[in-house]
């Protein structure tokens, strides 16, 4: 599903107008029609509904709206500010609508779209705010009134705070963040039949992770005489006392996701957890009780026998660590052709206290930072601290281009960025992963994918909308409060 700048989906709809020949009146009943639909799949017992129809095209589906809800036995309130109705007729009505609201009707909001090119202040401002006020359940149609395509409300402005947000077609950029959530709800997108055309010329910088790619990027099905060679010979330099669970977890994904053989390079305290708790996995013991300082056996100047290495979840940041992952990336450097790696956890902050280690992060690369790790390492780089998670987008994007490398930032909606685009947010995962140990297993799955050799941006596409699949299956009994980490594996 791709994801279009606010300024070109005018462009959009002039191309699909002038290449299927319906005009704009068409379009906007389709949009209607997909909107009334969702509508009644949620709202199954016909009641009260407020419409407010604006005067742009966002009021046109908002009166269409209001029609076919009338065929479906609504009782609507239509308040259309673009009619003939003088302004100060069109306030009294509205004045009117709001004295003798009932707690049950539902606002359907219709008053501006995406094009709308400044806050919302003044009259509709204070229209907004009456809205806001009524504490009903609110639909936004196609986005809510006031919030910007791409970037921040201005606090100047009035924005609806919708609790369900149907948007036609493409999804907002502003919707992937937490930002926009007070305003947008719980969102959707209406497949209104322009999906599937080429939009010549138009940019599409970023996309939402389809479920097809996926399936066609990750088959299930084995050749009968495959063993475990053909799935690749992953590393994982994890753990430290105090943080073996966070090395098992990312041992026990990777193996879950497929690889054919793990070794995992822990110190010698995590030995014995990994005797008893993952036997399947092989180990290679740091000559230290409580940290790793070595570098394992299997990587020599020029070569290495492993597949794909992973380095970070509960590794710490004791010198002798920093010491081991300076070698690591030196090596790294020095092995053409190098197998791909994927970062995370202590080795980023490692990284962060070290910026000399930044240029040293071979091309390809797959780091995986939640925004805490990501912001030390833009710091690391000389930048400044995002200011919202839109900002923090955008660094990430420009990292991957400058660094060559994958950028998994994590979140709600994860973002992939890569070097050369498109970049990928993810649809999949749930408030229940916002637990210990999620981020180590989806370290584990992307090493997997990387050592059955997927490319790296295919391994951390599909990594990441598994690992979320996973998540949903694991909360499928609906409470996300009990999740643990270990259930998502369990359901990989």
């Amino acid at each position: 599903m791709n994801v279009y700048r606010t300024e070109d989906i005018r462009t959009i709809d002039r191309l699909f107008m002038e290449k299927t020949g319906e005009t704009e009146k068409q379009l906007i009943a389709r949009a209607a029609r997909a909107f009334v639909k969702a509508f009644l799949q949620q709202e199954r017992v016909p009641g009260n509904v407020l419409v407010a129809a604006g005067p742009g095209n966002n009021g046109a589906d908002a009166r269409s709206i209001a029609m076919l809800l009338k065929e479906n036995d609504w009782q609507v309130q239509l308040m259309d500010f673009a009619g003939t109705m003088h302004e100060s007729e069109q306030d009294d009505l509205w004045q009117g609508f709001i004295a003798g609201f009932h707690r049950d009707t539902i606002v359907i909001d219709g008053l501006f779209g995406s094009g709308l090119s400044r806050p919302v202040t003044g009259r509709y401002g204070r229209i907004i705010e009456s809205v806001n006020n009524l504490n009903a359940k609110v639909y936004a149609v196609d986005i809510p009134s006031g919030l910007p395509g791409e970037g921040l409300p201005d606090p100047s402005g009035a924005v609806v705070r919708a609790q369900v947000t149907y948007a036609f077609q493409f999804p907002k950029f502003s919707f992937f963040f937490a930002e926009a959530y007070p305003y947008t709800g719980d969102w959707k997108v209406l497949d209104i039949g322009m999906g599937s055309m080429d939009y010549h010329g138009v940019e599409c910088p970023f996309v939402m992770t389809p479920p097809e790619y996926v399936k066609k990027h990750f088959p299930r099905i084995r050749h009968p005489f495959s063993y475990k060679n053909n799935f690749g010979h992953a590393l994982l330099i994890a753990g430290s006392r105090g943080k073996t669970g966070a090395a098992l977890l990312a041992a026990r994904s990777c193996l879950r996701a497929g690889s054919g053989l793990l070794t995992v390079h822990v110190p010698s305290a995590g030995e014995t957890a990994f005797y008893t708790s993952l036997p399947e996995a092989m180990l290679s013991v740091d000559r230290r009780t409580d940290v790793s300082g070595d570098l394992p056996g299997g990587l020599y100047h020029g070569k290495t026998i492993f597949s794909a290495i992973g380095a970070g979840p509960g590794l710490g940041t004791a010198p002798e660590t920093s010491g081991l992952m300076g070698q690591l990336l030196d090596l790294f450097n020095e092995m053409k052709p190098a197998p791909p790696l994927v970062l995370d956890a202590d080795a980023l902050n490692i990284i962060s206290a070290n910026p000399v280690m930044m240029s040293l992060i071979p091309e390809g690369t797959v780091i995986t930072p939640h925004p805490g790790e990501f912001d030390r390492l833009v710091a690391a780089c000389g930048g400044s601290k995002a200011k919202n998670g839109q900002e923090r987008a955008f660094q990430a994007v420009k990292m991957a281009r400058e660094k060559d490398i994958v950028v998994v930032l994590k979140g709600r909606y994860t973002l992939i960025a890569t070097p050369v685009g498109p970049h990928w947010f993810n649809s999949t995962g749930n408030p229940g992963m916002a637990t210990a140990g999620s981020g180590d297993v989806l370290t584990g799955i992307i090493l997997s994918l990387l050592a059955q050799g997927y490319d790296p941006q295919k391994a951390a596409v599909v990594g990441v909308y598994l690992h979320g699949l996973a998540g949903d299956r694991a909360a499928s009994s609906g409470q996300h409060t009990n999740l643990l980490a270990g259930d998502i594996i369990d359901c990989l």
